[in-house]
Order: C-alpha cells, then structure tokens, then sequence
C-alpha cells in the first residue's frame, strides 16, 4: 500500500505539537477527488462529522468534510483517534494550514496534551486515510485496537527519567522529533453515506485547488 501522506517534520513545544505533512504527488489533495475514499473515512468513524469546525463551510466538519483538503481531513481524523483514546480533557484543538500556495506540504497542530499520544494518533490516522484513499484494499482498519494500542503505549512509557534518545524507536524515526522532548503537552447521525452522489459536481482538479488558509477544529467530549 503506497505512502500517500508523510510526516516529514515534528517540532514539539510546551503548548502545541506542529506536524509538517507532504502529500504524494498521486493522491488527491481534496476529499472531492475520492468520494469513494472519503466515505470509507466517514464510515470507521461517523463521529468526526460532528466535530466542531471553524474557518470552513460552516460550523461542524459533516458541512465540509466532502471538499476539504486531505490534511484537513487527517487533523480531524487524529482528533477523533485521541478523543477515543479518553486520556485527554475536555477539547482537543488542531489547525491545519498549507505552507505554500499551489505546494503539497500543510502544518497540522494540536494542543501538546501528550507528546507521543498525539504522535502515535497522527502515525494511525496517516496509516487510516492511506487505505481509505487507495481503495480500501486489504483488512478494514480496526480503530478500536488502533485506540488501546495508542493507549498501551502511552502507559508503557516511564513517567521520569525520560528523554529524546529514550522514546521508542519507531517515533523517531525520519527524525521526527526536531525538538528535545518538551513533556507532557456518539455515534454520529447517518445521512453521509451517500456523499458521492451529493458532491458529485464539486470534482475539483489539482490546478484549481487554491489556499484556503487556517482553519480550527475541535472535538468537545
């Protein structure tokens, strides 16, 4: 299965935890490019149209979730993944914003509640939104243990003594983490299941795609 989206850059700081993510040349930079993608998205987790969503359609995620940019789409999908996980306060915040107009590259943040959860949740949410866009082939990702998983890791990892050089392996590699470590930062309605045929006139190319600038989201538990 083909990388479509990677994380080529992490700083982490006291407050916030900035991701820079490229995406592939090949894949869609707008959910309207895969409609078929999108709604297996929606389908694993129908909650995420529900999310609070500022800057864009209106106020929740359900009204731009069918054209929206795919890093967009990944913030909310990390947001939904940590809400899951119930090892976080009442909101979990992100933004995301595109670096350069007409580029491939976005900076998605997130309140730092914890450093490698939030690291872990955006690596899962990569991994969902590669399969749902290159055409759900293979096992159907299993959030649920996708969740405990995230949650096993974090209470796995020792409370004092920890630094960079001690974080496991797998969250540094590429050189994720450019920062030393910094500490410790429902079921939805249906009606989206027929999403393709609502956005179906919406297709929008590459060469047309425009930067649509910040936008906020937010998940209240």
């Amino acid at each position: 299965m083909a990388q479509l989206i990677d994380i080529i850059r992490v700083v982490v700081g006291t407050e916030y935890f900035t991701a820079t993510v490229q995406v592939a040349e090949d894949a869609p930079l707008m959910t309207s490019e895969d409609l078929e993608g999108t709604t297996r998205v929606y389908r694993l987790l129908p909650a995420i149209i529900d999310h609070a969503c500022v800057g864009d359609a209106g106020s929740t995620f359900k009204d731009c979730m069918g054209d929206t940019e795919l890093a967009h789409l990944l913030e909310h999908v990390t947001v939904e993944l940590l809400a899951r996980t119930n090892m976080v306060d009442d909101v979990i915040a992100g933004r995301t914003w595109r670096e350069l107009a007409y580029d491939r590259t976005y900076s998605i943040r997130f309140d730092c509640i914890d450093d490698v959860l939030v690291a872990g949740a955006l690596s899962s949410a990569v991994w969902i939104i590669t399969w749902a866009f290159t055409g759900g082939a293979g096992a159907v990702p299993d959030v649920d243990a996708t969740v405990n998983g995230l949650v096993e890791l974090v209470r796995g990892l020792p409370t004092e003594g920890m630094t960079h050089d001690s974080r496991p392996s797998s969250l540094q590699e590429d050189g994720w983490y450019s920062d030393p470590y910094a500490g410790s930062f429902e079921d939805a309605d249906d009606g989206y299941e027929d999403m393709a045929d609502e956005y179906a006139d919406d297709y929008v190319e590459d060469g047309d795609d425009l930067d649509r600038g910040p936008r906020m989201s937010r998940k209240i538990i």
